[in-house]
């Protein structure tokens, strides 16, 4: 697979990149653009609704986060300020069946404002791949955004089911939280139920706090200090959480009292 083409669009195929039971995963490169994207394609026909919702769902909450950014212009009092729902997301660019691929469902993905594919990193790889740990300060910024994340989806009666380490992706240039997986994602007619809320809160602050270098099990942390913040991490972890919206005032409630609100740059040690 070298090249894919869909209707006047073409996509250079690079390299294999991920994989999952649901779809593998290319960096491709879209030949009119020239823009760098992820390639996802069904492992078999079988897998093509998974895909298909996820591109449905990814294309919700993008309406949804333009419609929000829309409404808060009439009550913000700093033009300069937004919402920034869509950061937190991958653009679907193209969704289609390919023939040529064995009639296999192919989403075409771009990350918003970032020219290359490789400054979004697995937050799990920090410590995996890299063998480091990223320092107190620097998770504030991860766990804010992504309950602030969790916020906004529920809010759309949508849920992610994997909120871990693999799926959470961050880019420490530009301090984006992406949630790249949605295959496994589920709609609700009403509110997302309490336990499904409580599990990815829990997946999310667990992910933080491997990231940390601390154990959930046992409370430890390379760094003790700040430990109202650290419990506040492990309360999270251990399920105790359910409501985003209160967890994310909460959170930051305390991160407040802790450290001043300013650009704090990425910032990892070796792991020990």
């Amino acid at each position: 697979m070298t090249e894919i083409i869909n209707g006047s669009n073409r996509y250079r195929v690079i390299k294999e990149v991920a994989r999952s039971e649901h779809y593998h995963l290319y960096l491709c490169k879209q030949k009119e653009t020239q823009c760098q994207c992820l390639l996802q394609i069904a492992i078999t026909v079988e897998h093509n609704g998974e895909l298909q919702r996820a591109a449905y769902i990814l294309r919700e909450l993008a309406f949804h986060a333009d419609r929000l950014e829309e409404e808060y212009k009439n009550v913000k009092t700093d033009p300069n300020v937004l919402l920034n729902y869509q950061l937190g997301f991958p653009e679907v660019v193209d969704s289609f069946i390919c023939q040529e691929q064995g009639r296999r469902q192919i989403n075409i993905f771009a990350f918003r404002n970032v020219d290359d594919v490789a400054d979004m990193v697995p937050l799990a790889n920090i410590t995996t791949k890299d063998n480091l740990r990223i320092d107190l300060r620097t998770s504030a910024w991860i766990m804010g955004k992504a309950l602030k994340l969790l916020d906004f989806v529920y809010g759309q009666g949508i849920s992610v089911d994997l909120m871990t380490g693999e799926n959470i992706l961050i880019n420490a240039k530009q301090h984006y939280v992406v949630i790249f997986d949605l295959v496994q994602a589920q709609i609700f007619e009403q509110m997302v139920p309490k336990d499904i809320r409580g599990r990815e809160i829990s997946q999310t602050a667990s992910a933080v706090i491997i990231a940390l270098g601390g154990d959930v099990k046992t409370g430890i942390f390379p760094e003790n200090d700040s430990r109202e913040y650290i419990d506040y991490l492990l309360q999270m972890a251990r399920g105790n959480v359910s409501n985003a919206k209160r967890a994310h005032e909460d959170f930051y409630e305390i991160v407040d009292r802790i450290w001043k609100r300013e650009f704090y740059p990425f910032t990892v040690e070796q792991l020990k």
